[in-house]
């Protein structure tokens, strides 16, 4: 008997794409945003311009953890399609 999967993240309303639906899903944006912001306060203060080398490695990482969210989201949660509003055909276990 196959165990009915619990989706982290379900299609948005509007647009293409994931909202968070429950705990994990919303820690793995909270991990996601604290890489971006940690990596931001990396570099020097504004007086004293980065070098090519600090703003590479910010570029990395900020693409990294990007892809490395677009594929926790796709394991978590159901194929992203565009959605324009509310449907009748709308599946609750996969759409807000």
């Amino acid at each position: 008997m196959a165990k009915h999967q619990e989706y982290w993240f379900k299609r948005r309303r509007y647009g293409w794409g994931w909202t968070p639906a429950t705990w994990q899903g919303w820690l793995s944006i909270l991990a996601f945003l604290s890489v971006v912001v940690g990596a931001g306060l990396q570099l020097p203060p504004k007086p004293q311009q980065p070098r090519g080398g600090e703003l590479a490695g910010l570029f990395v990482i900020l693409i990294g953890s990007t892809v490395i969210l677009t594929l926790i989201s796709y394991a978590k949660g159901p194929s992203p399609r565009w959605r324009w509003g509310k449907k009748p055909s709308d599946d609750p276990s996969e759409d807000i």
